[in-house]
């Protein structure tokens, strides 16, 4: 799975100090729908609860790993 759709959300916060507000408020939602973000990616996004970039960006990465992680390898008997 790719997240350059979510590094763009992340990018453009950055750049967008208004865009940036929205994230961290109650308008988020609204902020992110101008975006191609798939179910999981939504609400992965929708239940950070920050009040900086720093820490959203900082549970967006946590999320993405838990992502990553591969699956517990499965023993057949």
């Amino acid at each position: 799975m790719a997240y350059a759709e979510l590094e763009e959300v992340v990018g453009h916060a950055i750049i967008d100090r208004d865009f940036c507000a929205d994230l961290l408020n109650g308008s988020r939602a609204r902020a992110l729908s101008r975006f191609n973000l798939s179910p999981e990616e939504k609400q992965a996004l929708m239940n950070i609860r920050a009040e900086s970039l720093e820490s959203f960006a900082g549970q967006l990465a946590g999320w993405i790993d838990t992502q990553l992680q591969p699956a517990a390898y499965q023993w057949s008997a």
